[in-house]
């Protein structure tokens, strides 16, 4: 998984400085304008939603692709009524995906399974002391699925930040080796024909361990 700096972790006051608008106000001129305010930077801050404790109830954020970055920002109880949060995405193209989960709460500690609700089933679970991050090689654009986001020990309040990336086909295999080969020799057509046969095998979704 790439590598992230922890500048891209915000606080209150570089989100109160990435809103605030700059402007210019001229006075004794008619050519004087207002300076527009300077381009976003950081990721685009998301609150969620509730209810959203079943798949079904899934608070649905957005559309990825390659150009994304936003942030989500919940709580989560370990005991009571608020005990999961389910936050569906969406992908619009083949990307890859890397995300943060960090608890906010001091001595906060967050766990997130990516459930696909189409299937009905967990696909992974990340479970480490204090936050989580992991990437994810979406394969197929369209297909639903949501980070299920759990405390444990105590509530917390959580930050999930998410950052995609073009889509290298990576975990493919042979996909990459097959396009430049010659298709004429016996060894290509043995390479094309496992490329095939392996695509038509692949999961929609695999994890990148870092």
């Amino acid at each position: 998984m790439r590598s992230t700096p922890r500048s891209l972790r915000r606080s209150a006051l570089v989100l109160g400085a990435a809103l605030a608008v700059a402007f210019v106000s001229g006075c004794g001129s008619s050519t004087d304008v207002h300076v527009p305010p300077p381009p976003p930077t950081g990721p685009v801050i998301y609150a969620e939603l509730e209810p959203n404790d079943f798949p079904a109830f899934a608070d649905f954020v957005s559309v990825l692709d390659r150009r994304s970055h936003l942030a989500v920002l919940g709580s989560v109880e370990a005991f009571g009524f608020d005990i999961v949060d389910h936050i569906e995405f969406q992908a619009a193209e083949p990307m890859e995906l890397d995300f943060y989960l960090e608890p906010v709460t001091a001595f906060g500690d967050v766990d997130v399974s990516i459930y696909d609700p189409i299937s009905g089933v967990i696909l992974n679970t990340y479970a480490f002391a204090g936050g989580e991050s992991g990437t994810l090689v979406i394969h197929e654009a369209g297909r639903p699925f949501q980070f299920v986001i759990t405390a444990f020990g105590a509530a917390s309040n959580w930050d999930l930040e998410l950052l995609g990336y073009p889509y290298f086909g990576r975990r493919s295999g042979l996909d990459g080796a097959s396009e430049n080969a010659d298709a004429t020799t016996p060894q290509a057509r043995v390479e094309a024909d496992a490329s095939e046969a392996l695509a038509e095998e692949r999961p929609w979704i695999e994890f990148v361990s870092e």
